[in-house]
């Protein structure tokens, strides 16, 4: 069997199970690297966000949180495979690669992975219907063979950008102004491109902290790892 790509809609009965089920405008991402989490949340309703923060922290060892908005909320933490079995410490040594990140709401959570053997795949559907998840195999297509050096999704980092933030970035790019010098500014690319320097600046702003929230769980992923092998 070549190796395939497959979705998987999973139940797992915990808490983040719970929390998603309870709240409903709550979504949540989760990063893991089998000695930290970080996790995304968000929700568009104030009150149901306020109480599911105050349910997550009190239910889960903390070690950092993040505001990155008034919605959006990076929390850090010992990996929960310590006290919780999942779908991904099951794959063990399996023939299979997860993706990150496992994306939570409803009561529900999608997990991408690259299955290389198709025993390996069956073997990690049983071991989880054994411990009592709910499983559904959302999609299976062949995988390409190109994969992500970090894992992030593309769609998670440039799928909430504005066709009008994506064009700035861009003609930023494109005119040297992220380069070291820059090589233009604000209003000469804005005069380049005929647009006003204050819309201009919105649409890089925006963009740029849209790309940067995106980014962040694996950079905090990535230090939390660094020192963690520090450690004596």
């Amino acid at each position: 069997m070549p190796a395939f790509e497959i979705q998987v809609r999973a139940r797992i009965g915990n808490q983040i199970d719970y929390l998603t089920e309870k709240y409903p405008s709550l979504k949540l991402w989760t990063w893991c690297n089998f000695q930290n989490d970080i996790h995304e949340l968000t929700s568009d309703k104030p009150t149901e966000f306020k109480a599911a923060l105050a349910e997550f922290k009190d239910y889960y060892d903390v070690l950092e949180e993040t505001p990155i908005s008034s919605s959006v909320r990076l929390i850090s933490q010992k990996c929960i495979c310590a006290r919780e079995t999942t779908l991904h410490d099951n794959i063990q040594e399996l023939e299979i690669l997860h993706l990150m990140p496992v994306y939570s709401e409803g009561g529900w959570n999608l997990y991408r992975f690259i299955a290389f053997k198709h025993e390996a795949f069956t073997e990690l559907m049983k071991r989880g219907e054994e411990q009592g998840f709910t499983l559904e195999v959302v999609e299976m297509v062949p995988f390409n063979g190109m994969v992500s050096d970090n894992l992030i999704p593309l769609n998670s980092m440039i799928g909430k950008l504005t066709e009008k933030q994506m064009k700035a970035v861009v003609a930023a790019y494109n005119n040297g102004y992220y380069q070291t010098p820059r090589e233009a500014n604000v209003q000469s690319i804005a005069d380049r491109e005929k647009v006003p320097r204050t819309t201009l600046q919105e649409h890089l702003n925006k963009a740029e902290n849209k790309l940067i929230s995106a980014i962040i769980p694996q950079i905090l992923l990535y230090m939390r790892k660094s020192q963690g092998s520090a450690m004596p």
